[in-house]
């Protein structure tokens, strides 16, 4: 995909591919490995579900709690799906599973999906870790709760695993990393990713940045989110920028609003020759300066309040008469709500972000 298109589109069809699938195998917090994996039988873990399903097929959660194995992983996917069947594992739909531990997409394991769960990383790993191609997350709650490390790492120079054409869609991230870290630890850390795609999602209280393209990440769009910098973050905002070795192109950071960071809302370190746009953001009460940059292409960012609905409530619609909501074009957080079946009744339990008023 070329930076600033529509999405990738064998992304964007396993997504659509995936919302649309039955629920094939069960697990439930009451139920037993060695079960068939029935609505009536299902499996105990989120792992064994996995495990039982092949390309095409759909693992449903059931309401509940389902926590880590030894290893720390609460939940792995072994193999890889399809571009036209995927694997999906999502919560029952009407239900909500929560998942405690560390979520892993390794290299190989392409074209598999995570939806509609809530999942918290005990801080001993980044909560979710993506090192495969077309992954989808969307519609999922995911934090660490200030445990430590980032809430979803994508790719690893170190391994040399590429996150690619990974989108992530509708989640909410929240209290992600330990401020004590200094800038360690990030909700989105975009270490090693080439045509991605991080759009309408809400980030509250990064301990970093709420999306870090640091610093071998190409061709990615960060779309029509919505990040609250919170409180207690060392950074908050969103940042595009490489090292000695990597230097990241052709990415776009366009029409997000970013307010209350602790330093700057948007920041790009990076070459003139770059290909990097940050452009037509809305920008709102940083603590140093709404946006710095020593390359690439800054144009059409505005300094404006989003208007939040109540922002101590957790409730980040924009306000009809907003500057920010016309620069979007749409509020990212109506649609997000309307995904989970919240519009129109915002503070039910799956509406507000949990641990929240």
């Amino acid at each position: 995909m070329a930076a600033g298109g529509c999405g990738s589109s064998a992304t964007e069809r396993a997504a659509a591919s995936v919302a649309r699938a039955d629920c094939v195998r069960f697990a439930a917090p009451w139920g037993a490995d060695g079960a068939p994996g029935t609505k009536a039988r299902p499996f105990r873990t989120a792992q064994r579900l996995v495990e039982s399903l092949r390309p095409g097929q759909t693992g449903c959660l059931r309401d509940g709690v389902y926590e880590a194995q030894d290893d720390d992983y609460v939940l792995s996917f072994p193999r890889a799906g399809k571009a036209r069947a995927p694997i999906r594992i999502r919560s029952r739909p009407g239900e909500l599973a929560r998942l405690e531990g560390i979520v892993l997409v390794p290299e190989g394991s392409d074209h598999v999906a995570l939806s509609n769960v809530r999942v918290e990383g005990d801080g001993s790993m980044n909560t979710i870790k993506v090192y495969a191609a077309d992954t989808v997350l969307e519609d999922n709650d995911i934090t660490n709760r200030s445990r430590g490390r980032s809430c979803l790492i994508l790719g690893s120079n170190d391994d040399g695993e590429t996150a690619l054409r990974t989108l992530v869609r509708r989640n909410r991230f929240y209290d992600c990393g330990d401020p004590s870290n200094d800038n360690k630890d990030h909700a989105i850390y975009a270490a090693r990713v080439v045509d991605g795609r991080i759009d309408g999602n809400l980030f509250v209280n990064p301990s970093g940045y709420a999306v870090h393209l640091y610093p071998n990440a190409d061709d990615t769009v960060v779309a029509h989110n919505v990040v609250d910098g919170g409180p207690d973050t060392t950074r908050g905002g969103i940042v595009i920028a490489g090292d000695d070795e990597y230097e990241p192109a052709r990415n776009i950071v366009e029409r997000n609003v970013i307010a209350f960071s602790s330093d700057y809302n948007l920041k790009l370190e990076v070459g003139d020759t770059s290909g990097n746009v940050a452009r037509r953001n809305c920008l709102w009460a940083a603590g140093s300066r709404a946006v710095t940059s020593s390359g690439g292409t800054v144009t059409g960012n505005v300094v404006a309040n989003p208007e939040f609905a109540d922002q101590d409530a957790a409730d980040y619609r924009l306000s009809a008469g907003s500057d920010c909501r016309r620069l979007l074009r749409y509020d990212p957080v109506v649609r997000l709500l309307r995904a989970r079946g919240c519009a129109g009744r915002e503070r039910a339990r799956r509406c507000v972000l949990p641990g929240r008023p």
